[in-house]
């Protein structure tokens, strides 16, 4: 039998762009599998223009003992730690560690637990999401990856990231994630108090834009203390564009309230309380929102 030296990548959460980018991994040169609590049907993705992709080759490796040697994370932010928990006995210090993710504030919730401190971190603009069929693969956007400043990457570490990015320098990784962020705070919870997609914030009469305008307003505040070589004073005309763009779109946030599932709130408009707190602003619109979302789940 031939030897087989394909690199092997796992990924831990197969939401939607879990597995897209498992999608982009399943090529000849890599050995895609995943980590799960139970075994999954092989997932299927439609891209636009209806090209379809039944991906066969992901192995279900959840009850292997083998060593993770790439690692990618892409679950829920708030289901980090507990999912990470289940496979820290195979990840060594030689993992590297791929987090994209939304929200911030995830990595330092589980460095305590993770043997590796080889970590880059990523963030994604694609638009993706999950129906009975599949995952539909509605928007490329752009990937980013940035390794933190004591991670080295090999050859094949790069050509993995390259499969699903652009791997850019720390800094401007770290201005799109606060970028991401406002917007997201903006964006989700308002969606899911309200339980209607982002057109309702794209109304510039109604409750939903007042309040995404509001939060808007302490966050442009926050930033210019916290993050003062950012422009974000437009970012009320940011989230309204982006609000109209993608008007039929539900939120992550909103389809986790339908389900009656946890939010990442924490982890979105928490970590914009975290980064108020130590700027010493007071922001009671983004205090009040993590309450009300939070209580829509008691």
């Amino acid at each position: 039998m031939p030897r087989d030296d394909r690199a092997t990548m796992h990924i831990l959460g197969l939401g939607s762009v879990g597995t897209v980018c498992a999608y982009l991994l399943t090529k000849p040169n890599f050995r895609v599998s995943y980590l799960a609590r139970r075994p999954i049907p092989p997932p299927v993705v439609y891209e636009s223009g209806g090209l379809s992709h039944r991906l066969t080759q992901l192995v279900d490796d959840s009850s292997g003992n083998t060593p993770v040697t790439t690692l990618l994370v892409a679950t829920k932010a708030h289901q980090t730690r507990a999912a990470l928990s289940a496979y820290v006995e195979r990840i060594s210090p030689k993992t590297l560690m791929i987090f994209l993710q939304n929200g911030m504030g995830i990595i330092d919730s589980v460095r305590d637990i993770l043997p590796s401190s080889r970590i880059v971190q990523g963030t994604t603009t694609m638009g993706a999401y999950r129906d009975g069929q599949g995952v539909h693969w509605v928007a490329r956007g752009q990937t980013l990856f940035a390794p933190t400043a004591s991670t080295s990457l090999s050859n094949t570490e790069e050509e993995i990231l390259a499969c699903l990015g652009e791997i850019a320098k720390w800094d401007t990784l770290e201005d799109r994630m606060y970028h991401k962020l406002a917007l997201n705070a903006c964006i989700n919870p308002v969606t899911a108090v309200f339980n209607l997609p982002n057109s309702c914030i794209a109304e510039i009469h109604s409750p939903a834009h007042q309040l995404s305008k509001r939060l808007a307003t302490e966050i442009k505040g926050v930033y210019a203390i916290a993050r003062p070589q950012m422009d974000m004073w437009n970012l009320t005309e940011t989230v309204l564009k982006l609000a109209q763009d993608t008007g039929g779109n539900i939120s992550s946030m909103l389809a986790d309230v339908r389900a009656g599932r946890e939010t990442e709130i924490d982890f979105i408009n928490g970590y914009i309380v975290e980064m108020a707190g130590k700027a010493g602003i007071p922001v009671p619109e983004n205090n009040h929102i993590i309450q009300k979302v939070k209580s829509l789940m008691q």
